[in-house]
């Protein structure tokens, strides 16, 4: 009875998450102005991001947030991404795509833009990432920026231990300016590492953003050792299905 009960709570969620999308994309068509319509863009953006991270984690809430659908919006409308976007096809956008158009532009837009920076503060690579996380447009690319961006704006060294003994520490700078080009080509250093791809096909897309979002990503930087950690998991499974093996001598 209780799964029939929660089932019915999720289904009325998606249900009330896409109507509120339509409005807003309806909304945005009718808007008489860009300010208008990019409000409604946002938050329809917004609002897919959180009913796919609903449906990721396998449950969506039966009622709307709408607190959080407005504040994951302004800091969508905040990035530079959007803005360039609104101020090119906002109009064409809102008039003949749909939310699924809006967001596959949206992070076409935000590459393209990351390719022409020459350069940025890291803090702003950290910061438009973590929007798209809560906007439910980051890919695994922004994922590997936001490792690359901590690695170029942070630097090992040596410090006093409280018994006197000295230790490694990882000194950050997140106020760092970050050369375009040399964010680029570390990103697509991690991209290519067989961990970092290890990890964005086996880590849970949820467990990856809580990661982003916290302490500005900076976890995400081990993801060499989390990666070595789900293969020793996925190795426990395989035993565990497998069962124990014959002994010598039987059969």
């Amino acid at each position: 009875m209780a799964t029939d009960y929660q089932k019915k709570i999720e289904q009325k969620g998606i249900t009330e998450y896409r109507g509120y999308i339509d409005e807003q994309m309806s909304q945005a068509r009718e808007a008489l102005d860009a300010e208008k319509r990019s409000q409604h863009l946002a938050n329809a953006v917004a609002a897919n991001g959180m009913l796919l991270r609903g449906l990721a984690v396998g449950f969506v809430t039966g009622e709307l947030n709408y607190k959080a659908i407005q504040e994951i919006s302004r800091g969508l409308q905040n990035t530079q991404a959007f803005q360039s976007l609104m101020k090119d096809s906002g109009e064409q956008l809102a008039q003949n795509g749909t939310v699924e158009t809006l967001v596959r532009s949206l992070q076409k837009r935000d590459r393209e833009l990351a390719e022409a920076q020459p350069s940025r503060p890291a803090i702003e690579v950290i910061q438009g990432i973590q929007a798209k996380v809560r906007a439910g447009t980051v890919q695994p690319r922004d994922y590997a920026t936001l490792v690359a961006a901590h690695r170029l704006s942070s630097w090992k060294g040596k410090a006093a231990a409280p018994d006197g003994k000295m230790v490694d520490v990882v000194r950050r700078d997140v106020n760092r300016r970050l050369d375009g080009r040399l964010l680029s080509e570390e990103t697509e250093r991690i991209m290519a590492d067989k961990d970092f791809q290890y990890l964005m096909k086996h880590e849970p897309k949820e467990s990856l953003g809580v990661n982003a979002l916290r302490l500005n990503g900076a976890a995400l930087e081990q993801y060499a050792k989390r990666a070595n950690q789900l293969r020793a998991r996925e190795q426990e499974k395989q035993k565990a299905s497998d069962g124990p093996g014959l002994s010598p001598g039987t059969g």
